[in-house]
C-alpha cells in the first residue's frame, strides 16, 4: 500500500543534492523443507548475489529516487531428489527489483508525483502482502501509480491516485492479471504530526483464464500520530467484493490496521533500537481459482545495536487465513532471529536462524521448515552535493 502524503512541504535546499549508493549482498541459505511439503521434505541450499544501486536527486521543489537490485538465485539439492521430481537447480533464475519515485511541487498547494515498481521474482508475497502460497512460479509484476495532492487550507488536503498493476507468469497454466485501482483521500491535519484520513478505494481485477473477475469497494478512516520516539496508525473500515460470475456470492469484511513503530534515537537518525507491532485484517488480493480468504495478521519486529557494532533483530508474524468458499482455515507462523557485526560503516556480516510452520484444517497443506542463513552486505555512499 502506498503511504499517504500528510504534509505537502518539500524541504528547500540551496543546491541540488545527489545520492549515489552502490551495494552488493551475498547470501547462503539452507532450508530443511525448501518446497514446504507436508510429507516428503527436501533440503536445499540457496546462493544469492544481489548487486544494486540507489540514485537520488533532491532540489527545492522536486525529489527523484531510483533503486535497482539484480537478484541472482542459484539452488543446490543437499538431499536425495524423489522420483519424478526435478533438481532444485532447474529453478535457478535472474530476478530484478526496480522502484522509481518522483515528487514535484508545482506550486505551494499542489504536489504531483509518480511511482513505478517492477519485480521479476518467484516470491508470491510481491504480488499480495497476505499471500500464503508456496508455489515457486516465476513471474513479473509492474505497478504504476501517478498521484496528485492538493491542500485547500492549512488543515485540509485531498489526494487522488490511480494504480495500474500487471502480473505476468512465465508458464501459461498460471493466470495473468490486470488491476485498475482508483484511490481518494481526504485528510484533516489536527497538527503537523496528527492527521485523520478518510480513504476510499475502488479496483477491478481482471484474470485472463477461468477465475472470475471482481470489483472491490473499500472505505477506511485512519488516524496517524507522530510522537518523538513512536508513530501510531489506527484505522478501520469496510470492503465489499462482487464477482462477475453470478454464481459467486459477494463477500464482505471489516478491515482494520493498528500499527505502532518506535525507534531510538528518533527519526531521521539511524536507530540503535527499534520495534514494530501491527495487527490487521483484510482479504487477499489475488485468488486464482476463486480462492479468497479473510486474513488476520499479527506482526512483531524488534532490534537493538549492542556495543555500537553488534545488531540483533527478531522478526515474527502469525496469520490466520479463513477461506470464504471452503472449510479450510490455515494458521501460519514465522519467527527469525539474526545477529550481525558491523565490520565498517558500510560492511556488515550477519547470521540468521528461522522457523516457519503452517497448521491447516485440511489435509495436505501442513508443513514446517527450519532455515539458516549467512549474509554479507556492502552499501557505500558516494553522494555528492
Amino acid at each position: 500500500m502506498i503511504p499517504i502524503v500528510l504534509c505537502l512541504s518539500v524541504e528547500a535546499r540551496a543546491a541540488p543534492k545527489f545520492t549515489i549508493k552502490p551495494s552488493i549482498s551475498a547470501t547462503w541459505q539452507v532450508d530443511k523443507n525448501f518446497y514446504k511439503a507436508e510429507a516428503i521434505e527436501r533440503e536445499v541450499s540457496t546462493y544469492l548475489i544481489q548487486p544494486g544501486v540507489d540514485l537520488g536527486l533532491e532540489t527545492p521543489k522536486s525529489t527523484v529516487s531510483l533503486r535497482y537490485t539484480m537478484n541472482d538465485y542459484n539452488y543446490d539439492d543437499r538431499s536425495g531428489v524423489p522420483p519424478g521430481q526435478q533438481l532444485a537447480n532447474t529453478e535457478d533464475y535472474l530476478g530484478h527489483a526496480a522502484t522509481l519515485r518522483a515528487r514535484n511541487r508545482a506550486f505551494d498547494r499542489l504536489l504531483l508525483g509518480v511511482e513505478d515498481s517492477y519485480y521479476k521474482t518467484r516470491d508470491p508475497a510481491q504480488s499480495d502482502e497476505f499471500s500464503t502460497a508456496i508455489a515457486r512460479d516465476k513471474y513479473s509484476i509492474n505497478r504504476l501509480t501517478p498521484l496528485i495532492f492538493y491542500e485547500f487550507v492549512p488543515k485540509f488536503s485531498m489526494g487522488l491516485r490511480y494504480r495500474y498493476t500487471e502480473t505476468d507468469y512465465d508458464i501459461a497454466t498460471r493466470e495473468d492479471t490486470t488491476e485498475h485501482r482508483g484511490m481518494f483521500d481526504l485528510v484533516y491535519n489536527f497538527t503537523p504530526k496528527t492527521s485523520l484520513d478518510l480513504e476510499y478505494q475502488r479496483w477491478n481485477m481482471d484474470y485472463d483464464l477461468t477465475t472470475s473477475d471482481y470489483t472491490s469497494d473499500q472505505i477506511k478512516l485512519i488516524l496517524r500520530k507522530q510522537l518523538r520516539y513512536f508513530s501510531l496508525e489506527a484505522g478501520g473500515g469496510y470492503q465489499e467484493r462482487s464477482f462477475d460470475v453470478k454464481t459467486l456470492e459477494d463477500i464482505q469484511v471489516f478491515t482494520y490496521k493498528i500499527a505502532l513503530q518506535g525507534q531510538n534515537p528518533p527519526a531521521p537518525e539511524r536507530p540503535r533500537s527499534h520495534i514494530t507491532f501491527a495487527s490487521e485484517q483484510n482479504f487477499n488480493i489475488l485468488g486464482a481459482g476463486d480462492e479468497y480468504f479473510k486474513a488476520r495478521r499479527f506482526t512483531l519486529n524488534a532490534g537493538h545495536v549492542f556495543l555500537e557494532k553488534i545488531p540483533v533483530t527478531i522478526k515474527s508474524y502469525y496469520q490466520v487465513s479463513d477461506y470464504e468458499t471452503t472449510t479450510r482455515e490455515d494458521e501460519d507462523y514465522h519467527i527469525a532471529g539474526s545477529i550481525g557485526y558491523l565490520l565498517t560503516d558500510w560492511l556488515t556480516f550477519s547470521i540468521t536462524a528461522g522457523y516457519e510452520e503452517r497448521d491447516s484444517s485440511l489435509a495436505g497443506y501442513d508443513y514446517d521448515n527450519r532455515y539458516y542463513m549467512a549474509k554479507l552486505d556492502l552499501i557505500y555512499n558516494l553522494g555528492k552535493k
